[in-house]
């Protein structure tokens, strides 16, 4: 397991169980006739509404500022298919689940279910958090994506746009001739209902108004909330019903869990399951009003409760909440009212889902437009404008020193890869990861290549990473011919009074490749820096070579101060690869013949420092 997951899992973990406690403390809240715990409010949101759509928005709108409106467009991509189709498919498997979880589980839990993807931003942050790989990746070549991208902002705009101006709108034709209600007998029953609430300093008003046709409330914000009573004649009993009913909406922010369903289906708005799972959303969120309501309550209130719902038939536009029920979930309300069944809690099944959903999340992406390694490594430039300083072959098990002696060719092989740009962030940890430096005209450059992906890292003027997606993998065997390994020699040993075992790796100072009667110097530049270790009292050293060895090698040595120094030869040691240092500290020249690329032969000098603890 790599890090990244186990960190996701943590994250993860932690939330869900915030979730099942939550979902236990609030609904021992709501049952408490005394009042929430300390005089709290007693009914709360179990998940709030505005989370997801608030965070999206807050970061696209600081990438707009920062990197501007393509960095904008990447985001929604990387978005899109890290939360949103996960969403999408979430929401499809609820609705096939839901008829055996209505009857299995609690109300408030179906409720919640439809609203924990709201927190999924906890555990997607790509620039956090790199999973090992997608297991999915969706090409749109071309300009498709970008297309596509174009036609569901439009759409999505669209939807929301609509949903919102209706929700104006409705707000409007039922607030525009109310007036607060004056009868002394509705208010004293709202002050009861309000106090057995524990709101202490309601913000929202009661009014009464001739176009609403139920009892409602409407609005997003405290200040802006109205409960709207129609002009018609309630008892006592059911006032208190039906004011104990919105009061339970207000306090769970049920509006704003309206509202982001609705955002979660103009985002998907292409997606008829959307639409369907939006409806029976808003079912559940009045199942669990209900719920609450008649918790405790007798079979003579219930009744009562069924009565209002039978006679009560309105409109319920935009963000509100009101007691009418759509004719095909009437019936199953009725049905929950008059013969409630025992049912689990649901507590452990919303932390459990939300573990599952967030661990799953991210393992789609995708790739989209076109370009090669000419364009997005090499910026349509010619080979002689960038100079290869360095390669390194991640978890060499050798300090391997890899050289290109034609960087004309390396030029060809990486200007020829087929690339495309890829959602989301990933390690990609397994198979061969080579790391390349670049002299630019610009700076330096990194460019990482692996089995699937190719990774640009300019290191000038804040430059961003942009990882692609290399379709049908890299292609290792044409990049073995222009990349070589030179030999390396590590140095291993163990401290006698710590046991503590180490290797260091010694520096290759010259190469020489021989084929026939060729020979072609493969270093060009004698390293300024040694390899070497000091305060270490051992006496000998072992020698691994990376390569067979094609005759014996020799050893000099010489002295750091100065003075004369000697040389050793394989066959004068004990064991032919342990080698026993000098008393003092040196300098050891290590030159050996070794097997090359292809049938050569290497020539290769390594040196390395070492010292006593004096």
């Amino acid at each position: 397991m790599s890090t990244a997951v186990f960190i996701k899992m943590l994250m993860a973990g932690a939330v869900s169980l915030a979730f099942v406690w939550v979902m236990i403390s609030r609904h021992d809240a709501e049952a408490d006739t005394g009042g929430g715990p300390e005089g709290r409010q007693r009914y709360l949101p179990y998940i709030s509404g505005m989370v997801l759509p608030l965070y999206l928005l807050t970061l696209m709108g600081l990438t707009l500022v920062s990197d501007g409106g393509a960095a904008v467009g990447q985001l929604a991509l990387s978005a899109y298919f890290g939360i949103f189709l996960h969403i999408g498919v979430y929401y499809a498997l609820l609705l096939a689940l839901l008829p055996l979880l209505r009857r299995r589980f609690s109300a408030r839990a179906c409720a919640v279910l439809w609203m924990i993807p709201n927190y999924l931003y906890f555990t997607e942050q790509a620039q956090q958090i790199e999973l090992p790989a997608p297991l999915l990746v969706v090409r749109a070549p071309g300009d498709l994506a970008w297309i596509l991208l174009g036609v569901w902002a439009v759409g999505a705009a669209a939807v929301l746009v609509w949903k919102i101006v209706s929700h104006l709108v409705f707000r409007r034709r039922i607030l525009r001739r109310a007036v607060p209600v004056a009868d002394p007998a509705v208010l004293s029953v709202w002050q009861e209902e309000l106090e057995r609430a524990q709101f202490r300093k309601p913000r929202f008003r009661l009014v009464t108004s001739p176009d609403a046709a139920t009892p409602l409330s409407v609005g997003l914000f405290p200040r802006k909330i109205r409960v709207v009573l129609p002009e018609r004649a309630y008892s006592r009993e059911e006032l208190a019903l039906l004011f104990r009913h919105e009061l339970i909406h207000i306090g769970r922010e049920d509006a704003w869990s309206k509202f982001f369903l609705v955002f979660c289906t103009a985002m998907c708005w292409f997606n008829p399951l959307m639409w369907i799972a939006m409806r029976k959303s808003a079912d559940d969120l009045e199942l669990s009003c209900d719920e609450t309501v008649l918790m405790g309550c007798g079979e003579g209130v219930r009744r009562q409760y069924a009565q209002l719902l039978l006679r009560t038939a309105g409109d319920e536009r935009g963000f509100t909440t009101c007691l009418s029920a759509s004719a095909s979930a009437l019936r199953y309300r009725l049905k929950n009212v008059m013969k409630p069944v025992r049912k689990w809690s649901g507590a452990l099944l919303v932390g459990l889902t939300f573990f599952a959903l967030s661990m799953s999340c991210g393992y789609v992406a995708m790739a989209y437009g076109g370009s090669t390694g000419g364009e997005a490594i090499y910026r349509c430039r010619d080979a002689s404008e960038y100079h290869l300083r360095e390669i390194y072959l991640a978890d060499d098990p050798y300090d391997t020193l890899w050289l290109c002696p034609d960087e004309e060719a390396l030029y060809d092989c990486l200007a020829s890869l087929e690339l495309c740009r890829l959602t989301g962030s990933y390690a990609y940890e397994d198979g061969r990861r080579f790391t390349l430096l670049y002299d630019t005209p610009e700076g330096l450059q990194v460019v990482v290549l692996q089995d699937e992906t190719a990774e640009i890292v300019p290191l000038y003027d804040g430059g961003r990473s942009e990882r692609y997606y290399i379709p049908g993998g890299m292609d290792w065997a044409e990049l073995d011919e222009v990349i070589i390994a030179g030999p390396a020699l590590n140095l291993s040993f163990r401290e006698p009074i710590s046991g503590g075992d180490h290797r260091i790796g010694a520096t290759l100072c010259q190469l020489t490749g021989t084929r026939g009667w060729t020979s072609v110097s493969l270093l060009s530049e004698f390293p300024q820096e040694v390899n070497g270790a000091f305060g270490y009292d051992v006496q000998a050293v072992t020698l691994d070579f990376s390569r067979p060895l094609v005759s014996g090698f020799r050893v000099d040595v010489q002295p750091e101060s100065g003075g004369t120094g000697y040389s050793l030869f394989q066959w004068e040691l004990d064991d032919p690869y342990v080698l026993p240092l000098a008393d003092f500290p040196a300098r050891y020249t290590v030159s050996a013949m070794l097997k090359g690329e292809q049938g050569g032969i290497y020539d290769a000098v390594f040196q390395f420092d070492f010292g006593d603890v004096d």
